[in-house]
């Protein structure tokens, strides 16, 4: 079901081997529907609700006066920028002919396409098929055999043309023994539009990655996300995500352990306002032995928001010895916000500990009564109660400025909620 014109040739920098892949995500998107009530992968989900007749895909790179202001604005040589899914600014600046790192346009070096095939998930559904086949620039992040990047890689991720459909693609390859950070910034324009960003990243043997996210969409903005990793033996990635924005914003992330000895460690901090529906589902795969993963979201809930998570920690046979953690909390703070948490286990094997858990509850009434009984005014207990209980997680994103961007983000919502009560 392709609800927009297929006619594309030569409107994006496609080579050969590009177009092909396009052309083979176009013929399959025709004949895939899009999410129906049913499936239980959407479920809960406003989806549906989508009026893709609406909007149309970017078709040509947007003028530069219409971006949006980021905190990563103020780094110089490290920012790549991606509006309306084209590679606008920052191309291949981490590029350089001593260390073969490579930071630019899939085009500008197609056979790595031709080599990396082998890696990439292939489309599943209705929004994997619409990234493949309207996505104008693939951006290639690509770190070679022992090479370790001192700075991060920053990405501003930016849908600025209302009325659009954005498919923003990111292709992360690190070699073994690497080591890269990666920070981006997804935010949009006030206008309708919607953002569907693809990620597919993989961690040679002995490799470190880091990728974060910070989400703060414009109020008009869907956005469906993806991030596929993949892991060798002995790799070692941290996920962090921040979620403000958007009316209804989903990500799925998905980790495959496919090394001995990998290891992946997920968070999250989400905060719904208003009518938000922020909406996560978590997929844990263990398909090798010693294996680890550890996922910690933590939400808070105001107004009529909701919030979505659905999680899936699944052991194969083979993933003897796997250690694997699933965590979902959340707090309401108001009688009309809902969350609804779905941790699941799939275990095919023994000699293994998972463990799952969830809560959905309001701000703790012991800690709250304790700092009243310090002299401190409810509604600046509650604020501190609130700030406390992300603390863990943001501060795990470890960058600085984004940590900072994440702690101001949640300061100003806090400080909006509580203006006028005393706080």
């Amino acid at each position: 079901m392709n609800p927009f014109p297929n006619q594309i040739k030569d409107i994006f920098p496609d080579t050969a081997s590009i177009s092909e892949a396009r052309n083979s995500a176009l013929e399959k998107l025709s004949k895939t529907e899009f999410p129906k009530p049913e499936q239980e992968v959407w479920k809960y989900s406003k989806i549906f609700d989508l009026d893709l007749k609406s909007l149309s895909p970017s078709l040509e790179s947007p003028d530069g006066s219409k971006t949006k202001a980021s905190f990563l604005d103020i780094v110089e040589s490290d920012l790549v920028e991606i509006s309306d899914g084209w590679l606008t600014s920052g191309k291949g600046n981490h590029s350089s002919g001593d260390s073969g790192v490579y930071v630019g346009s899939l085009a500008n070096t197609d056979a790595y396409l031709t080599n990396f095939e082998k890696h990439l998930i292939e489309p599943k559904d209705f929004f994997d098929c619409l990234n493949r086949s309207y996505n104008p620039e693939t951006l290639l992040i690509q770190i070679p055999n022992g090479v370790t990047l001192e700075s991060p890689i920053y990405i501003k991720v930016q849908s600025v043309t209302s009325g659009s459909v954005t498919c923003p693609r990111v292709i992360v390859s690190l070699g073994e023994n690497s080591a890269a950070t990666i920070i981006e910034h997804h935010l949009s324009g006030s206008g309708e539009s919607l953002s569907v960003p693809v990620l597919d990243a993989y961690v040679g043997q002995n490799s470190r990655l880091k990728h974060c996210v910070l989400q703060d969409l414009g109020k008009k903005t869907w956005q469906v996300s993806k991030q596929n990793f993949q892991l060798e033996k002995d790799s070692y990635l941290e996920i962090f995500t921040g979620a403000f924005g958007g009316d209804y914003a989903r990500s799925e992330i998905r980790c495959e352990l496919k090394g001995r000895g990998s290891e992946a460690y997920l968070s999250a901090a989400y905060f719904g306002n208003e009518e938000q529906t922020l909406d996560f589902r978590t997929f844990q795969k263990h398909e090798a032995p010693n294996t680890t993963s550890k996922l910690l979201f933590k939400g808070a809930l105001d107004g009529d928001s909701r919030s979505i998570y659905s999680g899936l920690i699944k052991v194969l046979p083979e993933a003897v010895r796997t250690k694997a953690q699933q965590t979902n909390r959340n707090i309401k703070l108001s009688e009309n916000a809902w969350a609804e948490s779905v941790p699941n286990l799939e275990i095919e094997t023994n000699d293994v500990v998972c463990t799952h858990a969830s809560t959905v509850a309001g701000i703790d009434e012991e800690q709250l009564f304790y700092l009243e009984s310090k002299g401190i005014e409810t509604s600046l207990a509650e604020r501190l109660i609130i700030a406390g209980f992300f603390d863990d997680v943001i501060s795990q994103a470890g960058d600085s400025l984004l940590v900072g961007e994440a702690t101001s983000k949640l300061t100003e919502i806090l400080g909006n909620r509580f203006m006028g009560q005393g706080g």
